[in-house]
């Protein structure tokens, strides 16, 4: 069973995950100034996702989630 802080991670990466793939699925049909905005916010999530997703090997590196 990962500990407390492991799990909070992996909640976290699950969200941010979704996050990423729902701006991404919403670029779709999008042109100008729309297709840009979407963009945009795709982008600051997949700056959230590998934030995360680095938090989160950095933790298992440390052996903390054994």
């Amino acid at each position: 069973m990962p500990q407390r802080a492991e799990r909070e991670i992996l909640k976290h990466y699950h969200a941010a995950l979704r996050t990423y793939i729902e701006a991404n699925a919403s670029l779709e049909g999008l042109i100008g100034p729309a297709f840009a905005e979407a963009h945009r916010r795709a982008e600051e999530a997949r700056a959230e996702f590998e934030k995360v997703r680095q938090e989160l090997r950095e933790f298992r590196a440390r052996g903390e989630g054994d």
